[in-house]
């Protein structure tokens, strides 16, 4: 029996030592940009011992031998002194070829993020590239499954990070572009990242995974650039300061996130329906572009796009909030708790065009907060759709998936030459313009032009409301429809506080819905029909023909016709 425990004894101990050396660990110890056998271990060696699996030298205090793959190397910090210890290389770091952690976190007295909102990470590793040429890369990753966290890295003319190669990689809790605080931009012109590959994670939904990125790069390369498939853009701040509160970026015109630019991008995921998933994004162009190239598939959920991070104040915005062109199977919101964008602040906050299919746009909370009920004012549109709706839709017929589109100085939902566009249980009002326009933008007159003529959304007939009462909860409607002939419509009736300035054009809370058919004259009528509706609330409608055209609201009936007023409108300029 005694023979038998010493074995197991043993046999537990050399377990134990195979585990513990299944990574191996090289320590910086110094903040030069030396590769001598001096003594210390800079970066550069250590990066370089890592990728080669070949010690920096041999004299004690040297970098430590790498270990060849399956095993990753981790480059930890011991660096002597207190406060931030500032790295300033001369030139690139060579292109690392092996997996490896680069974990800025080990450096004594470097604290993760706590913050579900804002970021109190403390950063002590910094990588000043000011002594760098211009226009030079820092880091080109051609490996797959490494790592970057707990990094400040700033004042690079060139791409901080450019994964060119391998899938699996995670870059969190860094500060890019930014000063140790996060609070004060020291970027460039140029793209921070640019992530190729399968699968890779910038951020992550725990709070610790945030990365803070200033906004770089131009209106023509954004501050992040997407390509390859199922990556995951996650928990960020881009273009915003690590309190979430402030615009951080450059002087000039800067895009946030470029996807597909360069390459074909498949499945990007960028926030998501889960805490802590969605990002903060204000660029004064485009926040979020999506590009063709033989792109398909972004997902876009849980996101603050020109707003920060709290969600109840717009931070400026741009030109777009977010752009499709060209590219397939876009969702933007969904119908889940927490997969609704907040966005504000834009010309247009959503822009679809070139010949996108299949966009579905879905709990969105377009210049409103979360709940729907405080103002964040919108600069333009709401949505612009410029592209024809093949498997497309705004908003849908079930729980959660209407957008809410308000507080715009545009038109709510405006369209560019196109057609079979389903508008569908959404809550539009306090536009400034028409709450659905299917004239050009701009255009101060509802359009009631249809019997299937051609046009934007075949400029479909809107419903007339011959009577509405509300009685004790219950609204009776009753109206009619002269439309295409022995078609079947879906009515869709909306209550509202206010009606618009042009008397047409609101449908603020979605009360019920009714199928119509035409007679062989295009005639047909409806009611009186009951729905549970608050007293004293005005109300429209609007009718969806079989192929996904959807009209104008129609003329606001009710008790009163007052219109749409108070401090929003002064935020409008008369153009």
């Amino acid at each position: 029996m005694t023979r038998r425990i010493c074995f197991s004894v043993v046999f537990t101990c050399v377990c134990l030592i195979a585990t513990s050396t299944s990574a191996s660990t090289i320590v910086v110890n110094d903040v030069g940009d030396g590769a001598a056998d001096d003594g210390t271990c800079t970066l550069r060696e250590a990066l370089a011992a890592a990728s080669s699996n070949i010690a920096s030298g041999g004299t004690p205090g040297e970098c430590a031998a790498g270990e060849p793959l399956p095993v990753i190397d981790t480059i930890a910090f011991a660096i002597a002194g207190s406060g931030v210890r500032t790295i300033q290389p001369a030139s690139q770091i060579p292109p690392i070829t092996e997996s490896v952690v680069i974990d800025g976190y080990t450096q004594q007295g470097s604290l993760p993020n706590t913050l579900a909102i804002g970021d109190n990470a403390v950063l002590l590793i910094e990588i000043d590239c000011s002594l760098m040429p211009s226009n030079v890369d820092l880091f080109d990753f051609h490996t797959g499954e490494s790592t970057v966290r707990g990094l400040v890295i700033n004042r690079l003319q060139g791409t901080i990070m450019y994964f060119s190669a391998g899938n699996d990689n995670v870059i969190e809790g860094n500060f890019l572009a930014t000063d140790p605080s996060g609070m004060t931009f020291l970027g460039s012109n140029a793209t921070a990242m640019r992530v190729d590959g399968a699968r890779n994670r910038i951020g992550g939904t725990a709070p610790a995974s945030r990365n803070v990125f200033a906004a770089t790069g131009g209106s023509k390369t954004g501050t992040l650039m997407i390509q390859g498939s199922d990556n995951v853009v996650q928990g960020n701040y881009i273009g915003v300061d690590a309190t979430g509160t402030a615009p951080l970026a450059n002087s000039g015109a800067t895009n946030g996130i470029e996807v597909g630019l360069a390459g074909a991008a498949t499945n990007t995921l960028i926030g998501g329906d889960s805490a802590g998933a969605g990002n903060v994004i204000v660029n004064n162009n485009i926040s979020i572009n999506l590009h063709g190239n033989g792109s398909s598939g972004a997902t876009i959920q849980g996101n603050h796009i020109g707003v920060n991070a709290a969600g109840d104040a717009t931070l400026g915005g741009g030109v777009l909030g977010i752009a499709a062109f060209i590219m397939p199977n876009v969702t933007i919101g969904g119908s889940t708790p927490g997969a609704g964008n907040v966005m504000a602040g834009y010309g247009n906050v959503i822009s679809i065009g070139e010949s996108a299919t299949n966009v579905v746009i879905q709990g969105n909370h377009i210049g409103t907060d979360a709940s729907g009920t405080r103002a964040i004012p919108n600069a333009g549109n709401g949505i612009l759709v410029g592209a024809p709706g093949i498997g497309s839709m705004i908003g849908g017929t079930h729980p959660g998936e209407g957008n809410t589109i308000a507080y715009t100085c545009g038109e709510g939902v405006t369209f560019g030459g196109v057609d079979h566009w389903p508008i569908l249980g959404n809550s539009i009002f306090g536009t400034r313009g028409l709450g659905i326009s299917l004239l050009s933008p701009g255009t101060p007159t509802p359009n009631d032009a249809g019997d299937g003529d051609t046009g934007n959304n075949d400029q479909q007939n809107y419903p007339v409301i011959t009577s509405a009462t509300i009685s004790n909860g219950t609204a009776s409607i009753t109206g009619t429809l002269d439309s295409t002939a022995s078609t079947t419509f879906r009515i869709e009736f909306f209550a509202n506080s206010a009606c618009s300035r042009s008397g047409y054009g609101a449908g603020q809370t979605f009360i019920g819905t009714a199928d119509v058919t035409t007679d062989l004259d295009g005639n047909a009528s409806f009611g009186p029909l009951s729905f549970a509706a608050p007293d004293g609330a005005d109300v429209t409608a609007t009718a969806t023909d079989p192929d996904g055209d959807t009209s104008e609201f129609s003329e606001c009936v009710g008790p009163h016709d007052h219109i749409f007023t108070g401090n929003f409108d002064a935020n409008c300029v008369d153009g």
